[in-house]
């Protein structure tokens, strides 16, 4: 029988420990015996709250008991959990060669331990750019889970099912994992998905290529904006036929759209890094964190430093309207 250690920290995704947790219980039933056990633990031993506000039963604090897999479930604030003994209990637990799996932001805490240097975790798609950010480009990958023998991860949300029926097949067998997701009327992804597919609207392809190659452009190029003109000579179009394209599908100009999509990144690493505002403003290709500011009030009529405020907020009041995922 395996045992699989869930460390959970104050603001822990309720829903992806649902999702670690049920599989296993329906593996366990459809074998007719125990083939998984579980326990959850916190940092000190207290019980920590999710990002909805609930408590629940937890079976200590972190210790030196022997287990085959850890699976980490940070906050969406996970600097919370970077202290030096979470650090090194993650790396014993990695040197006693168990599996270590991470979810959503707990691949920051991994890469802080040194136990990505392998193999990069997957992380969310909002996070992920801030991620890069602070660790580097080697740590996190755009995917939404993964297992190599002995590191697993999960973007977070409703794919973390898919990490555990991965857990599942590597232990067991992938029929008993398929049995499982049945079960539950879930329908396993067939991939991890490519690099980069959450930061473009994969309908725009359908429309028209030449649109999609320039948004593909504007995404690849948010730091230092290419002119219009630019992206039209590279795709070796007229630059009113880009125009026109733009209008016809999006409904607005070119550069409107390009300063969306820098809005949209703005945002997300408002929301998922430490960075300041005026470090955030350059990383999105505006010259000073005022620009960004007036485009940002604009656009999501909230200040950045205001919404980024906000966006915490429901850690510490459980107010589910705001919850991430």
């Amino acid at each position: 029988m395996k045992l699989v250690t869930i460390l959970i920290g104050e603001g822990f995704p309720l829903l992806s420990l649902s999702l670690v947790t049920e599989p296993l219980r329906l593996a366990n039933r459809e074998s007719h015996r125990p083939v998984f056990r579980w326990r959850i633990l916190s940092i000190d031993g207290t019980t920590p709250r999710s990002s909805s506000g609930h408590a629940l039963e937890i079976q200590g604090g972190l210790d030196e008991q022997a287990t085959d897999a850890v699976i980490l479930l940070a906050s969406y604030a996970p600097d919370r959990m970077k202290t030096d003994a979470v650090l090194s209990w993650l790396r014993r637990r990695a040197r006693s060669g168990c599996l270590m799996g991470c979810v959503d932001t707990g691949a920051l805490i991994f890469a802080e331990a040194g136990l990505l240097d392998r193999r990069p975790a997957a992380a969310h798609h909002e996070a992920i750019v801030g991620f890069r950010e602070s660790r580097g480009e080697a740590f996190f990958a755009d995917r939404l889970f993964d297992l190599d023998n002995d590191r697993c991860s999960s973007a977070g949300g409703v794919v973390t099912i898919d990490m555990t029926l991965a857990m599942i097949a590597h232990y067991e067998n992938k029929r008993l994992a398929r049995r499982v997701a049945e079960i539950l009327n879930y329908r396993p992804l067939e991939s991890e998905r490519a690099d980069g597919s959450f930061g473009f609207d994969w309908s725009i392809p359908r429309l028209d290529r030449a649109l999609a190659k320039a948004i593909d452009m504007m995404l690849a190029n948010m730091e230092s904006p290419l002119p219009i003109k630019e992206i039209a000579n590279r795709l070796e179009a007229k630059e009113w036929k880009l125009r026109r394209l733009f209008q016809r599908h999006l409904r607005q100009s070119p550069q409107a759209y390009y300063v969306e999509l820098r809005l949209d990144r703005a945002r997300n690493l408002l929301r998922n890094s430490r960075e300041r505002v005026g470090n955030i403003a350059l990383m999105c290709g505006f010259p000073a964190s005022e620009s960004l500011s007036r485009a940002y009030r604009k656009r999501f009529k909230v200040a950045p430093s205001l919404d980024r405020s906000l966006y915490e907020q429901p850690e510490r009041t459980g107010d589910l309207s705001l919850e991430k995922h």
